[in-house]
């Protein structure tokens, strides 16, 4: 899989010199790691955002502040690891509003960068909670706890996530393949065209189940008494 990095600082040249820096590091067991470099971050809207699994923020970049970023990072409930970057350790208390992952001060780049993108690649490893796909020509990383339901027509899977403004895509796959990855993550399979994340189940009838967002699904009557039974064993779990 790739683990997509984003670095953002004002200063065209320091986006460049921590960029090299983090290519020069290990993969620690990833397959691929992609960096954006951004010296203008009026340019990072949500979509980008989304796409992002570590970012670099300088914390102090006028008005468009690594702060500001990351506080619209945490609004859209993603889960990136936030990394400041500044020269003040001042700064440090104000990431807490925000879960900041570390601080890494300028001046102990060199020193400090390796220790902190290993414990940051460690971290996001033991998430392991997300979809991987290509749609479109891009690769895509969705965590599962943001997906609410796939729907599949024709070996064509549709993904719902709760941000639909933002990840909107379809993929090539058959429901076989995907209840078979997504199942021990807690996705049921309600009908032979929909796959669904039990945590966004919020009722579950015996001909149709509504979703968090109030999406309305068919449910297999023939299948309803197993499907209730595996929702119902998962619940007694949480």
């Amino acid at each position: 899989m790739t683990v997509k990095i984003l670095v953002c600082d004002d200063d065209p040249t320091f986006v460049n010199q921590l960029v090299e820096l983090i290519n020069r590091q290990p993969k620690y067991g990833t397959s691929n790691i992609s960096i954006t470099g951004c010296s203008d971050p009026s340019q990072l809207n949500d979509k980008m955002l989304s796409e992002f699994n570590i970012m670099f923020l300088d914390i102090d970049m006028g008005q468009y502040s690594g702060l500001s970023i990351a506080r619209r990072v945490r609004n859209l409930q993603l889960n990136s690891l936030l990394i400041f970057v500044t020269h003040y350790v001042e700064f440090s208390l104000e990431g807490y509003e925000v879960n900041a992952f570390r601080y890494l001060l300028k001046e102990s780049l060199s020193e400090k960068l390796p220790i902190y993108f290993k414990e940051a690649m460690m971290q996001f490893a033991q998430k392991g909670n997300a979809l991987k796909f290509t749609a479109s020509g891009e690769d895509y990383v969705v965590q599962y706890e943001n997906i609410v339901y796939l729907e599949s027509h024709l070996r064509i899977i549709h993904l719902h996530t709760r941000h639909p403004e933002r990840i909107n895509e379809y993929f090539y796959a058959t429901m076989e393949e995907m209840e078979k990855e997504l199942s021990p993550a807690g996705f049921l399979r309600i009908h032979k065209s929909y796959l669904v994340n039990m945590q966004h189940i919020k009722k579950l009838n015996y001909d149709r189940a509504q979703l968090s967002d109030d999406t309305i699904l068919p449910v297999s009557q023939k299948k309803f008494s197993e499907i209730k039974l595996r929702y119902m064993n998962w619940k007694a779990q949480q």
